[in-house]
């Protein structure tokens, strides 16, 4: 490969790098005390009829996610998010009135595994389309956080790759 072609592929690669890892918006909460990053195109949606949360979209990439914070009646994750519940599914179904919801997949989270629970499931109620959420929940200083994500899950899409970018972010002050 010609030396000009090799600075053509490095350019390329280090511009990637940087729109998935460094460049975008960046959300701190202090009163929470946390702090997330997101890509540029990740817009946020106001007037979204919710005092719940924050809500962003992504056009190009499909995704919504979804920032919910209160105070917590918990001392930690596993007192209301618990892998071990067998039941676990069966209270998700009535939590989203979706009688086709399938659980995917409860773990530990990678970000924070003390802190933080992640689940992953299939839904069929969901407008535009979408069916897959991935939520994670983050039991921090007395305060219970949520980031969700929303997406229709095609083959070939890296939607947990985003989402991973995404998470990794995260800081718990």
């Amino acid at each position: 490969m010609h030396r000009k072609a090799r600075l053509v592929l490095y350019f390329v690669f280090a511009c990637s790098f940087i729109s998935l890892t460094g460049a975008g918006k960046h959300i701190r909460n202090k009163h929470n005390k946390y702090s997330i990053s997101f890509p540029d195109a990740m817009m946020k949606v106001d007037d979204t009829g919710t005092d719940d949360g924050e809500v962003y979209y992504d056009t190009a990439a499909k995704i919504v996610m979804m920032i919910t914070e209160r105070k917590s009646k918990f001392h930690s994750v596993k007192e209301y998010i618990d892998c071990s519940q067998k039941e676990l599914e069966t209270l998700l179904r009535g939590y989203y009135a979706d009688s086709t919801l399938r659980l995917v997949n409860c773990s530990i989270s990678p970000y924070y595994p003390k802190e933080s629970t992640v689940i992953l499931f299939h839904v069929g109620v969901l407008p535009y389309g979408f069916n897959t959420c991935l939520v994670y929940f983050v039991h921090h200083k007395h305060r219970d956080l949520q980031f969700s994500f929303t997406y229709d899950e095609e083959p070939g899409r890296r939607q947990g790759e985003y989402i991973n970018t995404v998470m990794k972010t995260l800081e718990l002050k």
